[in-house]
């Protein structure tokens, strides 16, 4: 017995930690792609790379929403649009200040809904901070709301910026 009683404490100490890392990744992945409470109705894509350099780009014939900032703030930036094959595909570039600690995170809000869905995190670029993302054009109109983060998760903290996707006047389908 005194010679296996010095290694129960280490055991007993390394089995918690092991537990507690199990438990902590395993939230960790299942929490991507979940949708926060209250946003079921707004789905998020991922678009292909060719979709996304596309969009960036600006080829093609897109709708451009500015973001307007919120109270005190000195950002701007802009939401860029195209509705096709029922499928809205956007991207948001916005010059915001660097942060040295958190991140800026995208987030949609139906306009009928105080909810709101985290969409994408806006990475830094040559042009400032962008990101892309694509929802079903049935969800439309549809408010951008890009908020400065120091937690990642699922509560929106400081609002930067913001702008409505309007649904089109007129649909070429039509």
């Amino acid at each position: 017995m005194k010679k296996v009683l010095p290694f129960v404490f280490p055991v007993a100490a390394l089995l918690i930690v092991l537990f507690l890392a199990y438990r902590w990744y395993g939230q960790r992945v299942d929490r991507v792609g979940d949708v926060g409470p209250g946003g079921e109705g707004v789905e998020i894509e991922e678009l292909s790379d060719a979709e996304r350099e596309e969009i960036m780009r600006g080829a093609g014939d897109y709708e451009t929403v500015n973001l307007t900032a919120g109270e005190g703030q000195t950002a701007s930036g802009r939401v860029r649009y195209d509705v096709q094959d029922e499928r809205v595909s956007f991207s948001v570039s916005a010059d915001l200040a660097d942060l040295e600690a958190g991140f800026y995170q995208v987030w949609l809000k139906s306009p009928d809904s105080e909810a709101m869905t985290k969409a994408f995190t806006l990475e830094m670029g040559k042009g400032g901070y962008t990101g892309t993302g694509a929802v079903s054009a049935d969800q439309l109109p549809l408010e951008v709301v890009v908020t400065r983060e120091l937690n990642d998760d699922d509560t929106p903290e400081d609002v930067v910026l913001r702008a409505t996707i309007e649904k089109p006047a007129e649909s070429s389908n039509e």
